[in-house]
């Protein structure tokens, strides 16, 4: 179970496992392997893996 998210920068997705709601959220501040730094990412979606 995570969150699907964007980066800003680079356009990279990827799956975060956060524990609480962000859904309300229009963006997160994370890090981003691909831009090696802290970047503002999108809130795609909820995702269940399970």
């Amino acid at each position: 179970m995570g969150w699907r998210v964007k980066c800003r920068v680079c356009g990279t997705e990827r799956v975060i496992r956060i524990s609480f709601d962000i859904s309300k959220q229009p963006a997160i501040f994370y890090y981003c392997n691909v831009c090696r730094r802290n970047t503002f990412n999108d809130i795609l979606e909820y995702v269940d893996e399970g």
